[in-house]
């Protein structure tokens, strides 16, 4: 099955250039539905550009700062950033409200040609 979901510029570049391997998202409804084989295609919010991935694992964790406790910096590119300052970052897409009724989803990713 093929998913489809907007990333921002430096998502997005990050998992073009091989960077990125884990994208985060909420566990909500809709990404309740991706599964391991599964293809998402992530479409640049500004540029409508495209990258295909196919979903190699997928994690649900009950908040992000399990998730990112576990998860490491360098599949998701962000080495040296500290958990709270990934956790607070995340929350300016996410409100803890949503976190909270939802959990959290690490899926990892392998960009296809």
């Amino acid at each position: 099955m093929r998913h489809e979901m907007g990333l921002y510029e430096v998502p997005f570049r990050s998992i073009e250039q091989r960077l990125k391997t884990v994208e985060i998202r909420l566990n909500d409804l809709k990404r309740q539905q991706v599964q391991v084989g599964d293809q998402i295609q992530f479409t640049h919010t500004e540029t409508n550009e495209t990258l295909l991935v196919q979903v190699t694992k997928r994690e649900t964790f009950q908040d992000f700062q399990a998730l990112y406790e576990h998860v490491s910096q360098e599949s998701i590119d962000c080495v040296g950033w500290s958990i709270d300052e990934l956790v607070t970052s995340t929350y300016t897409i996410y409100s803890p409200e949503a976190e909270q009724q939802y959990g959290t989803l690490a899926l990892h990713i392998e960009l296809l040609p």
